[in-house]
């Protein structure tokens, strides 16, 4: 998924819970829940993690990926009225959370972080190692369609 899926799902359930702390955790499952539905970009994660091929393209997504989803929450934050924002910026925390903690294991090797790496991709890859994966643009247009859905929600 897309880091500003992540992050407005992070949003909604910020808003819909009790305290921050609950926002976090619930969000930070999210994540892992949500990442299980086959989003398209096992290939470009495969290349980059097992073949070493790519590792530019990939390194490009993310990046525009997180100015996108930057962007978005502060389009979001700047244009609702937010009444517990507390909640909605540790529901934003908690949902985008378990990406930079893969990739700072991806930078690091850390073995601290090593544990969670197989944890998040036990969830990532739970279907798409059974199913197969979906194309990139598809994946991208039903997640376009999911963070609208979503931020009527906010």
């Amino acid at each position: 998924m897309t880091l500003t899926t992540h992050a407005t799902l992070g949003a909604v359930i910020g808003k819909l819970a009790g305290n921050p702390v609950l926002a976090f955790i619930l969000a930070f499952c999210s994540h892992l829940l949500i990442d299980m539905v086959p989003h398209g970009d096992t290939g470009l994660s495969d290349n980059f993690r097992i073949h070493k091929k790519n590792q530019k393209l990939a390194v490009a997504y993310v990046a525009v990926d997180a100015i996108v989803a930057l962007a978005f929450v502060l389009l979001i934050a700047n244009t609702r009225d937010i009444d517990h924002l507390r909640n909605f910026t540790w529901g934003i925390i908690g949902g985008v959370l378990p990406d930079f903690l893969v990739g700072l294991y991806d930078l690091t090797k850390t073995p601290l972080l090593r544990w969670f790496y197989r944890v998040h991709f036990f969830f990532h890859d739970f279907f798409v190692k059974r199913r197969g994966e979906v194309p990139l643009y598809y994946a991208i247009l039903a997640q376009v369609v999911f963070i609208a859905y979503l931020q009527t929600k906010l």
